[in-house]
């Protein structure tokens, strides 16, 4: 390729990617952070007594591109990863503890609420076509669960007032869209049909095992790594590899102004330094209303609302009860917790008994939480040792992280990045922006393959 540059905009584990993936095929790269830091999301703290922790429960997979996965993992045969071939993960609801399935178990309701429950569920089979959550669930689960079990979870995790009807499926992101219900032979049978398939979670291992072959799926490997640093160690490691491959990294810094013409972008100014990158190509891993601004458009706006995260890092003096869970989701509404993540179980080998529990709240009600009523949740659930003692830890507040998933939310973010693509044809938008995929793999999958078809098209 003839002598130009490509510009990164977003320093998180996507934007590095596509700043390896872009070097192999343009002769300069500019990555721009806003941060003072890359990484994103994807950075890890560390408390007094060097526990880390991370912003979430960040467990990375083999994404089954060869040339993504190199990058992604260059070192995994070293001895800095624990390699995870069966990620476990569990549930707490209607007060109990399901430590084989993420997927909140209506059997749990009581009996009367349960059994007009799987009334309806039966009933309903057909694939709901609705894009709006309340509606979709109501058509595939009933009325009744909708109402016992997601109503809650949705209130939980978007807030009390929480506009119901108008979230989109995007809500569901956690998969609490699917629940168990009927007996695991039932269950078994059914899911052989899209309908239930979709509504119904597996209940014995065997069973899932069996689709698995079925459906003639490989086998996925996570990742985590043992040295000590939480998920911030891949945020290191990648950046070196970015460092070492000679893109230029730029920190504490951010767009101001985009020049295009004929429908290309032809170079940014930066708002700090006021210096001026040419762009041959541009990647954009950042709300495409940034861009649009820069370019002096207007973007579509609208009524967004987004949550603060709210999360309690938490090292014990005594292990941690719950020896094999990697992650655990907490449905149950007597708790505001809504996951966990358990260190030990991640790494395959700790110093530490850590923790982390996360809370979605709005900005002003961050302050209606305290460290010792959340010990007192963990040990109530069985998660702590009721002798255990808090040793060490931190509270992190990260403000605007995530958003309400409504349909306003979603047509306007789906209208301007139609606006910026359809104005300039030199821009990559990153997945999770785009609209198009959310979870990392997914994001990387969808970056990787946009930067093939672009760049093999230049």
């Amino acid at each position: 390729m003839a002598d130009n540059q490509a510009v990164v905009v977003g320093g998180g584990i996507c934007g590095m990617v596509a700043a390896l993936l872009l070097k192999k095929r343009f002769t300069d790269v500019v990555l721009i952070e806003q941060a003072d830091t890359v990484g994103g999301l994807f950075c890890s703290v560390k408390d007094s007594s060097g526990a880390a922790y991370d912003m979430g429960s960040h467990i990375p997979n083999a994404t089954g591109v060869a040339e993504l996965d190199e990058i992604l993992f260059a070192d995994a045969d070293t001895g800095s990863w624990h390699k995870i071939t069966r990620l476990c993960s569990g549930n707490y609801f209607g007060g109990s503890w399901d430590l084989n399935s993420p997927f909140p178990d209506a059997s749990k309701l009581p009996q009367d609420i349960y059994q007009q429950g799987c009334g309806e569920l039966i009933n309903h089979a057909s694939l709901p076509e609705s894009n709006l959550i309340y509606e979709y669930c109501a058509n595939s689960l009933g009325v009744v669960f909708t109402e016992s079990i997601v109503v809650p979870i949705l209130r939980k995790l978007y807030g009390q007032d929480a506009p119901l009807k108008s979230l989109t499926m995007a809500a569901g992101l956690f998969g609490f869209t699917r629940i168990l219900a009927l007996p695991a032979d039932v269950t078994a049978t059914l899911k052989q049909l899209p309908a239930f398939d979709a509504k119904l979670g597996y209940q014995r291992e065997a069973d899932f095992q069996r689709r698995k072959a079925q459906d003639n799926l490989s086998e996925v490997t996570y990742y985590y790594p043992t040295t000590g640093e939480g998920i911030g160690y891949w945020v290191t490691q990648l950046q070196k590899r970015v460092e070492r491959a000679g893109v230029e990294i730029i920190t504490s810094e951010r767009v101001a102004n985009i020049t295009h013409r004929d429908k290309k972008v032809t170079s940014l100014v930066l708002a700090n330094s006021d210096r001026v990158l040419d762009c041959d190509f541009l990647f954009w891993s950042a709300p495409p209303f940034i861009a649009l601004a820069a370019m002096g458009l207007t973007p579509a706006r609208g009524q967004v609302s987004l949550r603060t995260a709210l999360i309690f890092h938490l090292n014990f003096d005594r292990p941690l009860l719950d020896k094999q869970s990697h992650y655990l989701w907490v449905w149950d509404p007597s708790s505001a917790i809504f996951r966990l993540t358990l260190y030990p179980n991640l790494t395959g080998q700790s110093n530490h008994n850590h923790l982390s529990a996360e809370i979605l709240c709005s900005p002003d009600e961050i302050n209606s939480f305290t460290q010792s009523e959340i010990i007192e949740q963990l040990v109530s659930m069985g998660v702590v040792d009721p002798q255990a003692k808090c040793v060490s830890g931190q509270t992190q507040v990260i403000n605007n992280t995530f958003p309400v998933p409504t349909t306003e939310f979603q047509a306007v973010n789906q209208q301007n990045y139609e606006t910026l693509t359809n104005c300039v044809d030199n821009v990559i938008v990153s997945g999770r922006f785009s609209g198009k995929c959310w979870r990392q793999a997914e994001v990387l999958i969808e970056a990787y393959e946009s930067i093939m078809q672009a760049t093999d098209a230049i």
